[in-house]
């Protein structure tokens, strides 16, 4: 048997004071980083694609793709810089927050920046690595990403109610609206504000608590991937600037749970599993506060669970 602890508090909207519901929908922005790199292991399952792969084969024209192998795109160690640190990319999110982005644009602008580091030196966080992961699916399949998510993850997984919109602003209903906060107090709705193209392969999925936790067991068992990948993914990782974790190929470890974290302007959020004691936990925020984060609340949530009389058993 399996329990489920459902819970929600506080306002799905703060002006009208609805309450927040466990069945909305929620934008899981970097939460999509381990759906895509489970699209890119799938085509190395297919012999299509191997982890050894320099970037040079697919975008030659990107500085030191030579040096740059999948692996390196897939656990952040590539040094390409973050396309949303770009001043132009900043400052037209602002101007014209429902500009479309190609994918190609943000790479361009990623790119253009500075590396961070040598290829395969040190781990940075960057959202260009995953969306250069993205188009070299789309190059690879001869379909869109989105197809290739639909066909390899949500159906096989039986997501339901999991999307991955490759553009436009509107979320389906219910949703709460999502409060970009940071250190000001600021009760503007974000959730349809800009378009979801300035994430593309790096966050535009968007979920439900339920479909995740039905996820999160799909990717932490390894139920759409070889033992080999499988196996590969769990256990390749590197140090991160997160404290006690650790970066696979697209996924994160904390202590002996595996999964993501999320954030995007209005929603913030964490799905974490143990997959020994097939124990998850998802969290929802619908605000980006600095001070505040899933993640705090999940670290708690571990701590407890590992001093429970009910550790290390598996529900039957």
């Amino acid at each position: 048997s399996q329990t489920a602890w459902e819970y929600a508090t506080g306002f799905a909207d703060l002006v009208e004071e609805t309450p927040m519901e466990t069945d909305m929908y929620f934008r899981i922005a970097s939460i999509t980083k381990t759906m895509v790199n489970t699209v890119l292991f799938q085509l190395i399952d297919d012999g299509l694609l191997s982890m050894g792969d320099t970037l040079s084969q697919f975008r030659p024209d990107i500085h030191r793709s030579h040096s740059i192998t999948l692996l390196m795109l897939s656990d952040m160690t590539s040094g390409i810089a973050d396309y949303s640190t770009h001043p132009r990319f900043m400052e037209m999110t602002l101007v014209d927050p429902l500009h479309v982005w190609p994918p190609d644009s943000l790479i361009a602008l990623g790119t253009s920046l500075t590396p961070l580091s040598e290829p395969g030196e040190t781990w940075h966080y960057s959202n260009t690595n995953t969306v250069i992961l993205g188009r070299i699916i789309e190059q690879m399949t001869g379909r869109t990403l989105s197809e290739e998510l639909n066909n390899r993850i949500f159906e096989p997984c039986g997501l339901f109610h999991t999307s991955f919109p490759e553009s436009g602003n509107d979320m389906p209903e219910p949703h709460p609206k999502g409060y970009y906060i940071g250190e000001a107090w600021l009760p503007f709705d974000w959730s349809e504000s800009y378009d979801i193209s300035v994430a593309w392969a790096a966050g535009a999925v968007i979920s439900t608590l339920q479909d995740l936790r039905v996820y999160a067991a799909c990717l932490t068992d390894g139920a759409l991937l070889s033992t080999e990948s499988h196996t590969f993914r769990m256990s390749h990782e590197v140090p991160t600037t997160i404290e006690g974790g650790y970066y696979g190929p697209g996924i994160l470890r904390y202590e002996s749970w595996y999964g993501h974290l999320g954030g995007l302007p209005g929603f913030t959020s964490v799905m974490l599993r143990n997959p020994q004691t097939a124990e998850t936990i998802i969290i929802f925020y619908n605000a980006q506060l600095t001070n505040h984060q899933p993640a705090d609340l999940a670290k708690k949530m571990i701590d407890y669970l590992s001093k429970s009389p009910l550790a290390g058993s598996s529900p039957d």
